[in-house]
Parts: structure tokens; C-alpha cells; sequence
């Protein structure tokens, strides 16, 4: 008998005892540590299998004349969607190359038929159009985010945006328009106001997004990329007081095109920079005062200078290689995103997935009728 093998199931306590209870309590203190503090998302994409996408795509487009670019944008949203795991779960997009063909082909006709308008001879009938589509612009915009939230699913919920026509035109046109207008004072106002309101529209199920972020970050966000703008410049202030002050030492062909060069090519860097910068602190005071109904939260933490690095040598690198290295930079960039984005879930995470399904499902009854104008912001 002393052959006999040991008992696996002996050093299980029985139910009742002091060692049950420290066990089963133990478990659940780490499963509510693991569900009750912020999660990143992760990405499980490779370049190599969007290289492998986008070379069949290009291929297709050509044989097919541009046709099959509907069917494209579907498998490439699909890679970054089905590789995204939030929770270790991914996100499902669900729409397919046909409903975006039919909105594709409206907006290529409409277009085709807008330029060819001045040759119908008739005075500012283009400017006309040009007039009606800017004011068309706000709900083919609406109908673009409602119809990508209602294709993206997360354990079998659909999402959905709900925004309005004058929410979008506000929101989305007018108020941006007004920032540009007034030389960035209004921009962190409009910056604010065109996050929350994205936020609010937006559902899991029949769950609500809300964010009520403080004015003040965001105006907070533009001194720092004003200042940074600054700093920027001055190699640009001091080339152009150079150029001006000893000009004659320099050739009259050379200067000016030297300067010329210098400066175009240092205007583009700021903007790049600067720009990128001021998506990572303003995507950062949004994402941190983000809520989903049932009290999930969420975080994001990504560098201004990082993800401007990120941008510009991506830039850079596609221009070297002719573009052939694009699907590294763009996952590149995407793997960063979702790496400094987090999601703090309840305690009750599958209870609260299985209540939005109901909800999830009837929103998908509408998909029919969302041939949806692809459109992204």
C-alpha cells in the first residue's frame, strides 16, 4: 500500500471549516482587486498582418477601379477593432463592404456632380452647392458616427450615438469654426464642448456615456501648448532676423530659398508637434472624467511629446520609404493608444454585460437603415 498514490483531493478543506471560509474570502478579495482598480487596453495586431491586408486591398482597388474601397476600409477597421482587447475580450465590428458601398457611391456622384457644375455654364451655381453641402456636412457626420457606434459590438452589446443635427452642427462645425476664428481663444472652449458632447451621446446597451471635465484643464492644456508654440519658434525668429539683418552675405538666389525651405519645412513641424501635443492633453482630461452608467470609469495617460515623437517619426519614415512602411506606423501609433488607455470595471462586470444585451440587440434593428456616410473625425 505504500505504492499507492496520494490522495489529490485531501488537502481541500471542508466546507464550513475556518480554512474554507480563508480560502473562498481570499478568492474574491482578488477577484475584486482585479476587477476594481484600472485595467490598459491592449492590442494584439501586428504590421506584418496589416501589411498583408492593406496589399490585397491596394490590389483589389486597382483591379477593381476603385470599387472594392468600401469593402477595404471594412477589413482594415475590422483588424484594429478584433485586435483591440478590452478586459481580454475584443471589440467585434460588425458592418459590412456593401452597406458602405451604397453610401460611398452617393458621396462619389455627388462630388463627381459638384465639379463638373462649372460646366454647365450657369454663375455660381457651384458656390451655391458648396453653400448647401456645408450646411449637409453636420448630418452626414451625425449619421457616420451613429452608424460606426452602432457596428461595434463588446461581448455581444452594441454601442450607439445619439446625437442631433444641431448637437453635430454646434458641436462638431460651428463651434471649432469659432476657435480657429478667434486665434485659439475659444479653442479650448470649443475642444471641451465637442468632447462632452461625443461623450454624452454616446451608449454600451442601454447603459449612458457622461463626462463633465473642468474648463479650466482645458484652457490649462492650451497655455501649455501655447508656451511650447514658443519655444518652437524661435529657431524661426532667429533665422528670419538673420536672413533679414545680413542678407547681403548670402547670394540672392540661395537666401531666399534657403529661408524659403527652412521655413516651410519648420512651420509643418510646429503644426505636427504642437498639434499632436494638444490631442494628448485634451484626449487625457476627457478620458479621465469619462463615467459609464453603473459606475465604470476610465483613464488615459498618453505623453504629449511621446505621441508628437510617435506622429512626426512615422511622418518621417513614410516618406523614406515611399509609404511601404505605413501599416508599422499605424499600428505603431494605435498600439500606443490603446496601451495608455484604462478601464476600471465593477464589481458585478458580467452582471451589468448581461443586462445591456436586451438593450444591444434591439438598437441592432436599425442597421438596416443606417447605410451610413463614412465619415471620420
Amino acid at each position: 500500500m505504500a505504492d499507492q498514490p496520494d490522495n489529490p483531493f485531501t488537502t481541500i478543506p471542508k466546507r464550513g471549516s475556518s480554512e474554507f471560509h480563508k480560502a473562498v474570502t481570499g478568492r474574491r478579495e482578488t477577484q475584486n482587486h482585479a476587477v476594481n482598480r484600472f485595467t490598459p487596453l491592449s492590442f494584439s495586431g501586428t504590421a506584418k498582418q496589416l501589411f498583408g491586408i492593406q496589399f490585397v486591398n491596394i490590389l483589389l482597388i486597382t483591379l477593381t477601379l476603385g470599387i472594392w474601397i468600401p469593402w477595404a476600409r471594412v477589413r482594415r477597421r475590422r483588424f484594429f477593432y478584433n485586435n483591440t482587447r478590452i478586459l481580454g475580450d475584443g471589440l467585434d465590428y460588425l458592418a459590412t463592404g456593401f452597406q458602405i458601398f451604397k453610401g460611398w457611391a452617393l458621396v462619389t456622384v455627388t462630388f463627381l456632380a459638384l465639379y463638373a457644375l462649372p460646366f454647365t455654364g450657369v454663375p455660381f451655381l457651384q458656390e451655391f452647392f458648396f453653400v448647401v453641402l456645408m450646411f449637409v456636412y453636420p448630418w452626414a457626420l451625425n449619421r457616420s458616427l451613429r452608424y460606426n457606434a452602432r457596428n461595434i459590438a463588446w461581448r455581444d452589446v452594441r454601442f450607439d450615438f445619439t446625437g442631433s443635427y444641431l448637437g453635430s452642427f454646434w458641436n462638431l462645425f460651428i463651434f471649432p469654426s469659432l476657435g480657429v476664428v478667434t486665434l485659439g481663444l475659444l479653442l479650448p472652449m470649443a475642444s471641451k464642448s465637442k468632447r462632452d458632447y461625443i461623450a454624452r451621446c454616446y451608449r454600451f446597451g442601454d447603459a449612458k456615456f457622461a463626462s463633465d471635465s473642468a474648463l479650466s484643464a482645458y484652457y490649462g492644456a492650451g497655455l501649455k501648448t501655447l508656451a511650447l508654440i514658443l519655444i518652437l519658434s524661435i529657431p524661426l525668429i532667429v533665422e528670419l532676423l538673420l536672413v533679414t539683418n545680413i542678407s547681403s552675405n548670402f547670394t540672392p538666389i540661395l537666401s531666399p530659398l534657403i529661408f524659403e525651405n527652412f521655413t516651410f519645412f519648420s512651420v509643418i513641424l510646429i503644426f505636427l508637434i504642437t498639434t499632436r501635443y494638444y490631442h494628448a492633453l485634451t484626449r487625457n482630461i476627457m478620458v479621465r472624467s469619462l463615467r459609464l452608467q453603473g459606475g465604470i470609469r476610465f483613464n488615459s495617460s498618453l505623453s504629449g511629446f511621446r505621441l508628437a515623437w510617435i506622429t512626426v517619426s512615422n511622418v518621417v519614415v513614410g516618406v523614406l520609404f515611399l509609404g511601404l512602411l505605413f501599416p508599422w506606423a499605424q499600428v505603431r501609433l494605435y498600439r500606443y493608444l490603446t496601451a495608455k488607455t484604462e478601464i476600471r470595471p465593477v464589481n458585478d462586470m458580467q452582471g451589468f454585460v448581461d443586462k445591456q444585451v436586451d438593450a444591444g440587440h434591439s438598437i441592432g434593428d436599425a442597421i438596416g437603415e443606417a447605410d451610413g456616410l463614412d465619415i471620420n473625425i
